[in-house]
């Protein structure tokens, strides 16, 4: 019988290896306040919509700047 269960919310460690980014790349993100972060205890996450959010968001400005060229 095979389980597969969805994330939910990220560890740093493991949001910055899913979306290829450093940690100190992450942290500029959260404190320019384009990532979303919340504590479960002594645990710092981030959302799997605020991943979805953060990512959409970078995408868009990409988008912008091609079209500016």
């Amino acid at each position: 019988m095979s389980t597969d269960v969805e994330i939910q919310a990220y560890a740093i460690k493991s949001f910055c290896r899913a979306y290829g980014i450093s940690r100190s790349f992450a942290y500029l993100e959260i404190k320019a306040g384009r990532l979303k972060l919340f504590k479960a205890g002594r645990r710092t996450l981030i959302s799997r919509e605020a991943a979805e959010d953060w990512r959409h968001a970078l995408e868009q400005g990409t988008q912008r700047k091609e079209e500016r060229l």
